[in-house]
């Protein structure tokens, strides 16, 4: 194999990747007296794939190097070794070889014999099955994971994912009891191991739980600390895209907008499926323009080619509103089918609820779709100037259009808007 260049950062005296002398971003940090046992060739190869799926460029060659990685059958023995190229690979987005590794390690005597190897390989397939929008698997896991003990740099990282797993699967009180016996759910510092991770799935806990400002701070901590430790790809943690539906959520439109389109540009750089749709679906609901629903369409697209099944929910739920917004009624309900078959079929018990109420939901085919978008907004707390600056109207033509909404709906104010249009969804 030809020599890597050392990363930057890499001391280059032939200690393991996991020192400290690294400056490379590794979640779940593992220092081992074994690590001398890699050969240098594969921890430099590592180390080089990984720091660039850290910066976001140059995806196939960080997924060439992975396959590389991989391919050699006497380096699998290893736990650390493949717990970076698995790591590594998903990023990439290539959650079908990730599987088919963590089969074939699961066959492997080196990882059946060894209490370290089998934690390290639950993890592995616990963030698979999360990223596959499987929060119910995931959750049972990393449950187990945690009971038997995990080494300490681990147990951080395997917090966080267990949130995001009770989140997904619709356990918000065993997510938030995840956080307290751990001691994750007050002041974190920057510096805990793997605290990016934890305040992404507290975020997410917040968002599930209509905390919508304590999900924004948490977002965007979030997003300092991996911007400080070199980390600037989206397919690590999502935090601006997340952050902007945050930021919509209380009212920061502009913010919700820029940080929204700096996530697609961070994501069409690095270019894995997974995350352009993220941002897509985030450009398309912030921007709420005629082209929210082209982009929309091809958020779905991307999320359905990346497996994405629990953020796939979420697109096909926010297209179904953007199409009874324009007026297309049979295109709303066509995307809740799909979306409902999905959560289905993916255990997800996050969104089924907000499904059927939108299901249910009576048809308003007299409004036009500003009407809608402006009734919407009515109802979601905004005030009529508020209206007027989110949509670029004069507070004059949201006060017409919201008189014509009152008449149609046949309600008197806003405060009656919630029995005929719903709760906002989170």
């Amino acid at each position: 194999m030809t020599k890597t260049a050392h990363p930057t950062g890499w001391p280059g005296n032939g200690a393991g990747p996991f020192r400290e002398g690294s400056a490379v971003y590794i979640p779940g940090r593992l220092d081992s007296d074994d690590d001398e046992r890699i050969p240098p060739d594969e921890v430099c190869l590592s180390l080089h794939s990984l720091e660039l799926a850290n910066l976001g460029v140059r995806r196939a060659l960080v997924h060439e190097q992975i396959e590389t990685i991989l391919e050699a059958r006497d380096r699998r023995g290893h736990p650390y070794c493949m717990w970076l190229a698995i790591l590594t690979l998903l990023y990439t987005g290539d959650l079908v070889s990730a599987r088919a590794v963590c089969r074939q390690l699961a066959m492997d005597p080196r990882w059946s014999g060894s209490p370290l190897h089998q934690e390290l390989l639950t993890l592995m397939r616990a963030r698979i099955s999360l990223l596959a929008g499987d929060g119910v698997k995931s959750a049972a896991l990393l449950c187990d994971a945690l009971a038997r003990g995990l080494p300490t740099p681990l147990t951080a990282l395997a917090v966080a994912w267990l949130v995001e797993a009770h989140v997904l699967a619709g356990e918000p009180e065993a997510a938030h009891g995840a956080l307290l016996t751990h001691e994750m759910a007050g002041r974190l510092e920057p510096d805990l191991p793997d605290v990016p991770y934890v305040l992404a799935a507290r975020g997410a806990l917040h968002m599930a739980t209509g905390r919508f400002q304590h999900a924004l701070d948490d977002f965007t901590f979030s997003g300092r600390v991996l911007t400080a430790r070199g980390v600037a790809n989206p397919a690590v943690v999502p935090w601006r895209s997340r952050a902007a539906f945050a930021a919509l959520a209380t009212r920061r439109h502009d913010l919700a907008l820029a940080l929204a389109t700096d996530e697609l540009t961070a994501a069409r750089t690095w270019g894995a499926p997974r995350g352009i749709g993220l941002a897509l679906h985030a450009v398309a609901m912030t921007s709420r323009d005629d082209t929210s629903v082209p982009l929309l369409e091809e958020a779905v697209e991307l999320l359905d080619l990346a497996h994405a099944r629990g953020e796939l929910v979420h697109a096909l739920h926010d297209l179904a509103v953007l199409h009874s917004e324009r007026g297309d009624p049979g295109a709303a309900h066509s995307r809740l089918e799909a979306a409902t078959a999905v959560a289905r079929e993916s255990r997800n018990g996050l969104w089924p609820g907000r499904l059927r109420g939108a299901m249910e939901r009576p048809a308003l085919p007299d409004l036009t779709g500003q009407e809608l978008r402006i009734g919407e907004l009515a109802r979601a707390g905004y005030s009529n100037r508020q209206i007027a600056e989110t949509l670029f109207l004069a507070v004059r033509t949201v006060e017409f259009h919201l008189s014509s909404v009152y008449r149609k709906l046949g309600v008197s104010g806003r405060r009656e808007l919630h029995s005929v249009l719903g709760n906002p969804p989170s």
